[in-house]
C-alpha cells in the first residue's frame, strides 16, 4: 500500500506496483509550502470522485488514480475500511491527495504540526511516516 514520507519541501506519495500500474505513476508530489490543510476522513469514498483517468475504482473496495471535478485535480489511494489522510493544496499540481494510511491520524497530526511550525525560509523536514500494512 502507498506511503507518505515527507522529503525536502516536498510531501511524497509513494506508490506500491499494483498502484503504480493502476495509477500510471509512481509517487505523487506536493510542495510542504503549498498544502493549506490535513485532515482525516474516516471515510474517505464519500468526497472522492469514482471517475478516475487514469486510475482504478473499484466499488466499495478501492480508489486508486487522479480525477478532475469542478477544476480541481484529486489524487487518491483510498481502500475500504482504513480512513485517509487527506492534503489540501492551492498552488500545486494537485488540489487534494487522499491516502490510506494504518495510522491516518498520528501521520495527519505530524504533518500538522509540520504545517504549524513552517516559517519563511524552513519550509519543512525530511522524515517518512508509517508503511502500509495489509
Amino acid at each position: 500500500m502507498a506511503e507518505l514520507r515527507v522529503e525536502g519541501v516536498d510531501v511524497v506519495v509513494h506508490l506500491d506496483r499494483f498502484e503504480a500500474l493502476a495509477a500510471l505513476r509512481r509517487e505523487v508530489r506536493a510542495p510542504v509550502a503549498c498544502l493549506r490543510m490535513v485532515h482525516v476522513e474516516e471515510s474517505p469514498f464519500s468526497g472522492l470522485s469514482r471517475f478516475r483517468l487514469p486510475g482504478l475504482w473499484w466499488p466499495g473496495a478501492l480508489i486508486v488514480g487522479s480525477s478532475r471535478r469542478q477544476g480541481r485535480r484529486e489524487f487518491a489511494v483510498v481502500r475500504a475500511g482504513r480512513a485517509a489522510v487527506v492534503l489540501e493544496a492551492e498552488g500545486a499540481r494537485w488540489d487534494r491527495i487522499a491516502v490510506s494510511l494504518p495510522d491516518a491520524v498520528g501521520v495527519a497530526a505530524e504533518l500538522a504540526g509540520l504545517l504549524l511550525s513552517r516559517r519563511p525560509g524552513n519550509p519543512g523536514r525530511r522524515g517518512a511516516f508509517p508503511a502500509s500494512q495489509d
